[in-house]
């Protein structure tokens, strides 16, 4: 215990989760909370890590650091299926994260359980396309998952669970048993998760000679592409060496369109010469060569008179070829295209990819 109340320290977790009413046909794997009624079952806490991305330039591609703590800063779910066998149907139990990562089974000693899962699951709202999930091919050398009806652009990173332990000792990838020796009140989950998609970087400053003269705010960013939805299949295979049991992405991309906002300030960021801002947003990796960048921001004059509001930008963006779980760094820089740099023409389109 004493490994584990220092890792819970250290991932500074303090709130309860609520569970969406759910039930699994295999016994033991109940998870039940339904309005305002108290859990049912014993408290099982789950640990998240994830691994960096990996940072890749124009020649090279650095190999990944290794795993660190993942911690969420709002209110998501998580969908989760806890297996006994691998008969079908396999229920998908979702559960929500406030400022922890917390559900509720019954778990039954000297049981293995098989587990599956990814994170974030969108909301499933009325008259909208939600994420869902299906289970299938599942056996003891692995399974496959398909997510539907995710957001090809979103600034959420989509992950997949590669790795579950019942303890963080020797936990490693490719493998998904959770074992229960004792059926005592305190259980703890240990995930390992990759990325689902691929990540861009944008990092924005003034041109140091257009600073002198206006202050940029930034208000908004999003990050649109031609299709609505994505749906990944992903194969896991177990294994006993710790390598990724991801073995295949089958990406399938429908609808025409998407817009995710990645960046949201009322009052506007000021921009800087000096010290870039970074937004970040992920991405279908398939769909690397369709992004495009569109940005509000207003304009001052060097005595901070606003000069002129909701500015826009517009900027497509070159094909970026990251596959899943790279990040791409690009570069923004305001600058203006005429050399009168006062002229109401020169508010628009300021944004400039290096």
């Amino acid at each position: 215990m004493g490994v584990r109340k220092e890792i819970i320290c250290i991932l500074l977790m303090a709130m309860t989760m609520l569970l969406s009413a759910c039930s699994s046909d295999e016994s033991g794997a109940q998870t039940v909370t339904t309005g305002e009624q108290p859990p049912v079952g014993k408290q099982v806490q789950l640990m998240t890590y994830a691994p960096n991305f990996i940072e890749k330039e124009a020649s090279h591609r650095a190999a990944p650091d290794g795993f660190s703590a993942y911690i969420l800063d709002k209110v998501t779910d998580m969908g989760l299926y806890m297996l006994e066998s691998t008969t079908a149907p396999y229920t998908e139990n979702v559960i929500r994260y406030a400022t922890k990562w917390f559900a509720y089974f019954n778990p039954e000693a000297n049981t293995h359980y098989t587990v599956y899962g990814y994170m974030p699951k969108e909301e499933d709202k009325p008259n909208e396309e939600g994420m869902s999930s299906s289970l299938s091919s599942v056996s003891s050398d692995g399974a496959i998952l398909t997510i539907s009806g995710i957001k090809p652009v979103t600034a959420d990173d989509i992950c997949i669970i590669t790795g579950v332990k019942e303890t963080d000792i020797g936990l490693k990838e490719g493998q998904f048993h959770w074992f229960i020796a004792n059926a005592n009140d305190d259980f703890y989950m240990y995930l390992l998760m990759d990325h689902l998609y691929a990540s861009v970087k944008f990092s924005l400053k003034v041109q140091e000679d257009y600073a002198l003269l206006r202050t940029i705010k930034l208000k908004t960013m999003t990050l649109s592409v031609n299709k609505a939805r994505v749906s990944a299949a992903v194969t896991l295979a177990h294994n006993t060496e710790g390598n990724s049991p991801i073995t295949n992405v089958a990406y399938t991309e429908t609808g025409s369109s998407c817009e995710a906002e990645i960046f949201n300030n009322a009052e506007g960021q000021a921009l800087s010469s000096m010290t870039p801002v970074a937004v970040s947003a992920c991405f279908a990796p398939t769909l690397s060569s369709d992004l495009t960048l569109n940005s509000t921001y207003d304009v001052y004059d060097s005595k901070g008179n606003l000069i002129r509001a909701n500015c826009t930008a517009t900027n497509k963006i070159p094909a970026l070829n990251a596959k899943r779980g790279e990040r791409v760094q690009i570069n923004v820089t305001i600058n203006p295209t005429y050399l009168y740099v006062l002229s109401d023409k020169d508010l628009d389109n300021l944004f400039v990819i290096q």
